[in-house]
């Protein structure tokens, strides 16, 4: 958000999953970029490394969870990260 804006993080439970969500209200993601986004030192920003959405989407596969976001450009970006909740171990 180069311009400022609001960061929203929340976490609930759906049924039996443990829903991430993180939005925000910046520039938004271009649609030629939309695909792109989980590929590895794929980056659109000038110092971006392209690590960071990769690693996340592997971390979040490994424990048989998923990664989605919806985005507008000039209005934010939402991504939800969902994970299959497991019973507490006593």
């Amino acid at each position: 958000m180069p311009d400022g804006g609001k960061l929203d993080v929340r976490a609930y439970r759906e049924v039996n999953e443990i829903v991430i969500s993180v939005r925000e209200t910046g520039v938004g993601i271009p649609e030629e970029a939309k695909e792109k986004l989980f590929t590895p030192l794929f980056t659109t920003k000038s110092k971006g490394q392209g690590l960071g959405l990769a690693v996340v989407k592997r971390l979040t596969e490994s424990l048989g969870g998923t990664i989605s976001f919806a985005s507008n450009e000039g209005k934010g970006t939402t991504f939800s990260i969902r994970l299959p909740q497991r019973p507490v171990a006593k």
